[in-house]
């Protein structure tokens, strides 16, 4: 349940190559001031740290988030497992809260860091061709930024944003605050990164193989964000 909602997250939140998304004037037109995270995802400059914001925080409010954070609650509500506390060990708003300040804290760490080592957030398809080689280039991208002169270098984005949701877990739980435990969820939290990359890559397919309802809903969300 954890994993469809994870998909779900993905699809919701999934950002178009800017090849198919807006003509290549509209993208020229448009001022680097922009707060639009479809037209900054086209924008074929770096981003300033405002477009960062805006685009990682546009995210962060996607829907996908919001049922991802509300799934995730929901798999624990069920279990009951004793993570918060015996008094709000039923509680599935705080559960949910507490789950999306996770995302929140990924969201910030992978902001600020990714601003300071000049890395792109935006996701972006590999143009491999064959399985294996998509695959290979979407796990590559996570783990490898290319540096301003062109060589590759470690992706600290990624890692700083596992880091944030995972060490802030340890203040939220009560029975699970170890560094160790903090570590694992930072663990999970670095495998997200992977997935969505993956996904990414072969959402055209994914997509072509969606009902045709589905795809005219994504479609009138693009139109409604282009205007």
């Amino acid at each position: 349940m954890v994993c469809a909602a994870s998909i779900c997250s993905a699809a919701l939140g999934q950002t178009p190559d800017s090849q198919s998304l807006l003509p290549q004037q509209t993208v020229l037109s448009t001022p680097l001031t922009t707060c639009n995270p479809w037209v900054i995802q086209a924008l074929p400059t770096e981003l300033s740290f405002r477009q960062r914001a805006c685009f990682i925080l546009a995210e962060l409010a996607s829907p996908g988030r919001f049922a991802e954070a509300g799934a995730i609650a929901g798999v624990s509500q069920w279990r009951n497992v004793p993570r918060i506390s015996p008094r709000d060990a039923d509680d599935f708003g705080t559960r949910f809260a507490h789950v999306y300040e996770r995302q929140a804290a990924r969201a910030t760490a992978e902001l600020l860091v990714g601003d300071l080592h000049h890395e792109d957030p935006r996701l972006h398809f590999s143009h491999a061709h064959g399985a294996v080689n998509r695959t290979r280039a979407a796990l590559l991208s996570v783990a490898i930024s290319p540096g301003e002169d062109g060589q590759a270098r470690l992706a600290l984005a990624p890692i700083a944003g596992a880091l944030g949701s995972g060490l802030t877990s340890i203040a939220l739980y009560q029975y699970q605050n170890s560094l160790r435990y903090g570590f694992q969820r930072s663990a999970i939290s670095y495998g997200f990164y992977f997935f969505r990359a993956v996904f990414h890559e072969f959402s055209p397919e994914l997509w072509s193989l969606a009902p045709h309802f589905v795809r005219k809903r994504r479609d009138s969300i693009r139109k409604a964000f282009t205007l």
